[in-house]
């Protein structure tokens, strides 16, 4: 035994000695790397967007934009579009021809999103003549100084909108070609009509430019014609700028973000620094990267880049190279830049020879852009959309053909009812085939992976037709199962469409590279920071945003419910804003679990507020006096009735007092596909009624209407109680002693409920409503806002297909639709304990006002992309986000309108529970309703005088306190406020412009 541990100890050692050694070596192998690379740096000052437009403020139109507008036809037009509006114009075109089309355009009001407008000329009917728009921007960070949170790390700057109009082509908004849209103009007289799709803009100038002007771009041998021969023996200092300090940029997607690796810098072990550009975010084509370069020697000059392109495997991206707004040479058209992996490595711009690129440059300031395009995947990309369409009509065909129910022993003479069906797909088939040989005959075989869905489906289709009288059995391998032939082409077309491609540095210089860049060892560089981080793991205990960190007691103590992104956007927000203005200091900490509230408040260990957790955790919490009630704030009712839907409160409400503020609300609306509605002629339900209409010719050809409940097992209130509010039905008595779900009203509610599944055949279980929408099986149904998120970023192959409606509801003999629904999602408590009570209102009130809240929403887009969507609660900033078209806007406020909460009772769960048995007794076992009903009440009613028992409402089986249930919030505030009530439901009015139902 001593034997071993000596051999041990000695083993330890050993391995003690040789990580020092590496270290030692590996710290001084990537210090003289970085000091190379810090050399190299010093010898460009950092220029930015703030200090150049102090002497020039049109220094980026003219840069880039100056030489294309210099050979355009300009018409002044100063016209002001408002989000949803739409103007004509009346333009006279010197030329017939093909023009792109550039436009002066200036933001009205701060905004989250590119431009987005729709374009049709001369009155053109056709759906080919109207084109969909996005404009560029131009955006710039300010670096004037570096922002830090409070462990030291770097935060992302703020990016701006220079207060003055840019430049910006009319873009493909698929982000599919890699060109400008293309506009076929006449000789003379032109109608133009715009309509703007989002934010508000003012448009000065129309530049019209010949296409032809653009696209006859010169060869390389020719542009080098013009210059003397490359000198290489050069060794001048190079240029080099960290490709983060972008000049400025197109688009807000584009982010800049800390890589926590070596072979970028500016690099630390322990500290998080902004060092490259986000290959997440930087992949759509049209998005467009700036560089300011000062040359101080004319000459000609190489450019490199270290990148990093890890996402598309085995294939290149591609970006189109502009110097001063001008593409110099054909080869920088669409440059690919090769997969890396997961590696940082240095790219000099080269021919297909290996020979270095070179571009001339006077002396003085230059502008390099780099803007993403789709390259050679252009062809395939509008190739497999066009054969996604096809697939998902001939499923649409022979649906229509068999209907839900197939026989299995019938078989069908394919070509007697569908005659082109099988030469369609045999057609698919040969030109899948050709489009991967031509893909791989440029990429070469590493690319096969990437593309090989092309040759997997054209292989199905071929399988498929060999049996043509069974096709009508092949629907789901065609186009509407999760792996079928639709759906592969599908995902293989969103991912050609991405081009991501992550960037470190530029350098622009003359020589060879490899002579200012001292080479790396990288396995000491990395052996160095591998066993730095075991050292900081071992002896640096402090995590970031942990609720067990120690912070000063005299800091608000808050504790938040969401993902470290979240957190760390609010703590700026909260650094920079509310604590310059209070001075009172905010400590955001993680909750890694929010349902432990409960136990934390028994061992008195609360923070002085909880954020972002469940709407029904704070009436858990304030039943057993955890929570201090924020009604008694004097100015609670005037702050909410002023910015959010007050009926979200009505689950936080105990007696007589409020416990909770809603901090996110969701939106239940009626998604519909409108090529399938419109080919079916199928109206879009605004009733329980329409929609029984509507179910027969929907499931005839196999396909189906969508319920929210259908996807869960056990049917939570979400998805039950919008069928009682329509009806005017309650769960409960007044007294809150019963449940009233037996009373005539609730059993209307349950027919509705049941009977659109057991009589009119509304599919019981649906596994994704999300998968059946996009395959075309259920092309109609209620979703919230997660598939409103989901189908906006997701589902790229029915873009524009789909849209939304308001809910449909249970009309009334006086003709009003009752379309009510849940909405309440996240909410905000402070703690009974607290002693900083009205320091924590105080910062409530800042977090959920309008202007906070349109920050926050703007800056996680900003920052993570558009699947950080922030669904806020206050109904007026909301309204001034610019996330949504002005259409979807009208319809989810107008859904807002109609929410309706279930308010809590310490035995609602059993009511939740007891309703779902009901759903599921008649549905699935066939059950009698009434007696289904009756049998339910007596469970619950024993367990609602169980828990009031319990906190003290009834006492030896007597009612000692009326338990308050309230029909919704106007009820509770007439009741609890009298005469004040009324200047609350007065300000709910003005919120929702003077239309508030009740």
């Amino acid at each position: 035994m001593k034997k071993v541990l000596i051999l041990f100890f000695a083993i330890f050692i050993i391995f003690i000695a040789i990580s020092f050694i590496l270290y030692l070596f590996g710290s001084s192998e990537y210090s003289k790397y970085k000091s190379s690379i810090e050399r190299f740096l010093i010898s460009q000052k950092t220029f930015d967007y703030v200090t150049l437009s102090k002497h020039n403020k049109n220094l980026f139109n003219q840069m880039r934009y100056g030489k294309i507008i210099s050979n355009s036809f300009n018409f002044p037009v100063s016209i002001s579009i408002k989000n949803g509006e739409e103007k004509t114009l009346e333009l006279d075109i010197p030329e017939e021809g093909n023009y792109y089309i550039i436009a002066s355009i200036r933001s009205l009001n701060p905004v989250t999103t590119n431009g987005s407008l729709e374009v049709s000329i001369n009155n053109s009917e056709d759906n080919s003549k109207i084109y969909q728009v996005f404009l560029d921007t131009f955006l710039y960070y300010d670096f004037s100084q570096k922002l830090y949170d409070r462990y030291g790390n770097e935060i992302t700057p703020e990016q701006f909108m220079p207060n003055q109009e840019t430049l910006s082509f009319f873009k493909d908004a698929k982000r599919i070609s890699s060109k400008p849209l293309i506009f076929n103009l006449k000789y003379g007289n032109n109608t133009i009509k715009i309509k703007n799709l989002k934010q508000d803009i003012y448009i000065s100038n129309l530049y019209f430019v010949k296409v032809d002007k653009i696209e006859n771009i010169q060869s390389y041998s020719e542009y080098l014609k013009s210059f003397n021969k490359p000198d290489n023996s050069a060794n001048s200092i190079p240029i080099a700028i960290e490709a983060e300090r972008i000049f400025g940029k197109s688009d807000f997607l584009v982010s800049i973000i800390n890589t926590q690796t070596s072979d970028v810098t500016p690099y630390e072990p322990l500290k998080r620094k902004i060092n490259v550009i986000d290959q997440n975010t930087y992949k759509q084509s049209g998005q467009e990267v700036h560089w300011y370069v000062d040359i101080q020697t004319p000459g000609l000059y190489k450019i490199a880049f270290r990148y990093q392109q890890s996402l598309n495997r085995g294939v290149p991206v591609f970006r189109r190279i502009y110097v001063d707004g001008e593409v110099p040479f054909k080869e920088f058209d669409n440059y690919a830049f090769e997969y890396t992996g997961y590696k940082w490595v240095d790219k000099v711009l080269l021919d297909s020879k290996g020979n270095p690129y070179f571009v001339y440059l006077d002396k003085g300031p230059h502008l390099i852009t780099l803007e993403v395009t789709t390259g050679l995947f252009e062809q395939t990309i509008v190739y497999l959309q066009d054969t996604i369409k096809k697939l998902q009509r001939i499923g649409l065909d022979l649906r229509k053909l068999v209907g839900n129910n197939l026989d299995p022993n019938r078989t069908w003479d394919i070509q007697k009812y569908l005659p082109n069906v099988l030469s369609d797909l045999q057609e698919i088939s040969k030109n899948l085939r050709k489009e991967y040989n031509r893909i791989i005959s440029i990429v070469g075989e590493k690319g096969v992976p990437y593309v090989s869905d092309m040759i997997v489906s054209a292989e199905l289709i071929d399988k498929i037709i060999e049996k043509p009288e069974r096709l009508p059995f092949f629907i789901d391998e065609i186009s509407e199962g999760s792996s079928s032939i639709a759906q592969r082409l599908s995902e293989l077309s969103m991912r050609l469409k991405e081009q991501p491609m992550g960037i470190d540095k530029m350098f622009v210089f003359q020589g060879d590279l490899k002579n200012y860049i001292k080479p790396v060892n990288s396995f000491l560089v990395a052996a160095y920071e591998e066993i730095y981080k075991l050292w900081l793991s071992l002896f640096n205990k402090n995590e970031a945003y942990s609720v067990y960190e120690k912070v000063d007691p005299r800091s608000l103590k808050v504790w938040i419910n969401r993902p470290v992104q979240y957190v760390e956007t609010l703590q700026y927000l909260i650094d920079t804003d509310f604590t310059r203005k209070t001075g009172i200091n905010v400590v955001l900490s993680i909750m890694p679990n929010e349902q432990k509230l409960i136990l934390a408040s028994s061992a008195g260990n609360t923070p002085d507020v909880a954020m972002s957790i469940s709407n029904w955790i704070p009436f858990e919490l304030a039943i057993r006096n955890a929570l201090y009630p924020i009604s008694n704030f004097p100015d609670f009712y005037e702050f909410v009735s002023k910015n959010i839907n007050m009926e979200t409160l009505l689950p936080m409400v105990i007696d007589d007092k409020i416990y909770g503020i809603t901090e996110t609300q969701n939106f239940y609306v009626l998604f519909y596909r409108k090529d399938i509605m419109n080919i079916l002629g199928i109206p879009i339900p605004d009733t329980w009624d329409d929609v029984k209409k509507i179910l027969p010719e929907l499931q005839r050809r196999g396909m189906n209407f969508f319920i929210p409940m259908a996807e869960q097992t056990t049917k939570y209130f979400n998805t039950t109680a919008p069928f009682f509010f329509q009806n005017n039905a309650r769960l409960y008595t007044e007294d809150g002693l019963k449940t009233a779900i037996n009373e005539e009203n609730s059993v209307k509610a349950f027919e509705l409920m049941t009977e659109l599944f057991s009589i009119y055949g509304i599919p019981e279980q649906v596994a994704s409503f999300y998968n059946s929408f996009r395959y075309g099986r259920i092309p109609i149904g209620i979703g919230d806002f997660g598939l409103y998120v989901t189908l906006s970023n997701a589902a790229d192959e029915i873009y524009g297909l789909w849209a939304i409606a308001p809910s449909p509801g249970v009309k009334t003999p006086d003709g009003k639709v009752l379309r009510y629904q849940v909405a309440g999602d996240r909410a905000d408590v402070i703690f009974a304990n607290s002693d900083k009570k009205e320091k924590a209102w105080l910062f409530l009130k800042w977090w959920l006002s309008k202007e906070t809240q349109i920050k926050f929403a703007r800056a996680l887009v900003n920052r993570y992309g558009p699947t950080y969507l922030w669904n806020t609660s206050n109904i007026q900033a909301f309204k001034e986000l610019d996330f949504f078209s002005e259409e979807e806007k009208k319809v989810i406020l107008e859904q807002w309108r109609w929410i309706r909460e279930v308010q809590r009772h310490p035995g609602g769960y059993m009511t939740e529970r007891e309703i779902s048995n009901i759903w599921n007794r008649v549905v699935i076992e066939g059950y009698p309703l009434r007696s289904s009903i009756d049998r339910s009440v007596i469970t619950i009613n024993r367990e609602l005088e169980r828990k009031l028992t319990e906190f003290g409402y009834i006492v030896n089986g007597k009612p000692v306190k009326t338990y308050k249930m309230y029909t919704n919030i106007d009820e509770f505030l007439v009741k609890n406020l009298g005469e004040a009530a009324n200047e609350y439901l007065e300000n709910q009015r003005l919120l929702w412009g003077g239309t508030y139902e009740k």
